[in-house]
């Protein structure tokens, strides 16, 4: 997605354009648990648990059923499913997610679905 020159990339723009490995090809439907210490990527269909140190991207592609834990979380496409312990997470504007969501940061966009319970705020900072 072209930005102009000299606008500011949003943490969507810049999570979408970071390198990551490939966990789930389009096309593929994957069950089990999946654990990374680098930023993954979701583009099929998968049931489990996913869980990275860094990011996990899930594009708009993409379905998702179960738990996801990771410090950056970005959904594109479908969450049926739980966000553990993020740092921050971003639900796209074609983001369909039903669960509940624990991040210190939540950015939802224009057009995102979001059907659940949120805790935000809830960094070290909090008592």
């Amino acid at each position: 997605m072209p930005t102009a020159v000299g606008a500011p990339i949003t943490p969507e723009q810049a999570w979408i354009e970071e390198r990551t490995r490939v966990a789930v090809g389009r096309g593929v439907n994957v069950s089990g648990r999946l654990v990374f210490q680098e930023p993954v990527r979701i583009e099929g269909r998968f049931r489990g648990e996913v869980s990275s140190s860094e990011l996990v991207v899930i594009t708009e592609q993409a379905s998702v059923e179960g738990r996801v834990r990771a410090s950056r979380v970005l959904v594109l496409g479908e969450l049926i499913g739980d966000v553990i312990g993020a740092r921050s997470a971003i639900f796209g504007p074609r983001a369909r997610v039903r669960g509940n969501v624990e991040s210190d940061s939540l950015t939802v966009c224009e057009g995102a679905s979001l059907d659940g319970d949120v805790r935000a705020g809830t960094g070290q900072d909090s008592p």
